[in-house]
């Protein structure tokens, strides 16, 4: 089945929950939020820096301070180090909104937020990164930190799921100290210090769990991917999402009679790195989450052409932003570079012109580009004729 494009509107998510189903979700268990670790970090999300504010009281980092009102003049998981620990009881069907604060020290450019579920702090259950004072994010799969310190991947996820009940981050940000109000809340002094701490803030939303799996594990922008998923209602309509949850899907499929489903698309442009697939019961609430990864790919036109010819060459799901070297693979020279775009492209008008080399072999070649931030490569092929 294709997947359905529809023009109807798809309702908010889980603001309004049909009153019969208030007693169905709150059947469902709950999962507990016992850790957060906020840490400075490089534009791919690896920790870097060295600014580590943390849920865990009794060590040398500083503490993440939580407060539920964005004036608040107190932490919920304070005053003190010894109370700096958290135990967050999160329930399907509900939403929470948490300002977070931590001492100020010295200015970085991108950060990061590892969220630790049921006890278990040395593996996060949601990892996301993203410019500071800023409220993009993404889902980080780079080398993070435990609540202790330690070096660990980041999950590469936005979610997390566990009991039969999944927890999406749907907002983070953080910010530099600044006088109050500042972008997200007032800028307090929670911890010790003589200055406003850096302050920010995050969203969670959770639902009742439903199964989603992807075809692949990663592929790049372009490919064909199916998504099956089961445990929905019957018959319910079911919106697919990417990266979000929110606004338009994608498109939307119904469930069968045994409310399961399978649909095909093209994977859309995104950059390189975690990718999140979301399938949500309009009815039910129900939501299943599958992982993917996305590459690079370099796409070249004509395919074919001889020495001195010059060829289009489009790169697809590389780091946002970020500079991309293209070279002649044999002998190996550069060919020219490209920015790609925030979805990680250069194509249309941002595609780079390249010329085939006087030196090329003939026969089948490849053309290579190479991410300078991410290190991703895409590999093209031109035929010399």
């Amino acid at each position: 089945m294709k997947l359905s494009i529809t023009a109807r509107c798809w309702r908010r998510l889980c603001l309004v929950v049909p009153l019969f189903l208030l007693f169905a979700l709150a059947a469902f268990p709950q999962t507990t939020l016992t850790g957060a670790v906020q840490f400075s970090t490089n534009s791919t999300g690896a920790a870097a820096g060295g600014q580590v504010w943390n849920t865990l009281g009794g060590d040398s980092y500083y503490d993440l301070w939580f407060a539920l009102d964005p004036a608040a003049t107190s932490p919920i998981n304070g005053p003190s180090d010894a109370d700096a620990g958290i135990s967050i009881p999160l329930a399907a069907g509900s939403s929470y909104s948490y300002y977070i604060f931590g001492q100020p020290n010295t200015s970085f450019t991108f950060n990061g937020l590892n969220l630790f579920f049921d006890g278990n702090n040395s593996t996060p259950g949601i990892s996301v990164f993203g410019p500071i004072d800023s409220p993009a994010f993404l889902p980080n799969g780079s080398s993070t930190l435990t609540l202790g310190d330690a070096s660990v991947a980041g999950s590469g996820s936005i979610a997390y799921g566990a009991d039969g009940v999944v927890v999406v981050v749907t907002g983070y940000e953080w910010h530099v100290p600044e006088t109050p109000p500042g972008d997200v809340c007032q800028a307090k002094v929670f911890a010790p210090g003589d200055g406003a701490d850096y302050f920010g803030s995050f969203s969670l939303q959770v639902f009742p769990e439903a199964t989603l799996a992807v075809s692949q594990p990663s592929g790049s922008p372009e490919t064909n991917l199916t998504l099956t998923g089961s445990g929905f209602l019957p018959t319910e309509t079911v919106g697919i999402f990417a990266g979000r949850i929110g606004g338009s899907p994608l498109g939307t499929v119904p469930a069968t009679s045994s409310g399961s489903f399978s649909v095909t698309f093209r994977e859309a442009q995104h950059p390189y790195g975690p990718l999140n697939f979301f399938a949500l019961g309009e009815t039910s609430q129900k939501l299943g989450v599958a992982n993917f990864f996305v590459t690079p790919v370099l796409l070249v036109s004509p395919s074919s052409g001889l020495p001195g010819a010059t060829i289009t060459a489009q790169g697809l799901g590389f780091g946002a932003a970020e500079t991309v070297s293209v070279y002649w693979n044999n002998p190996r020279q550069l060919l020219g570079t490209a920015t790609a775009n925030s979805e990680g492209s250069f194509a249309g008008s941002g595609a780079l012109t390249i010329t085939i080399p006087a030196n090329a072999s003939p026969g089948l070649n490849a053309v290579i580009g190479i991410g300078q931030t991410t290190r991703a490569t895409g590999i093209g092929k031109i035929e010399v004729e």
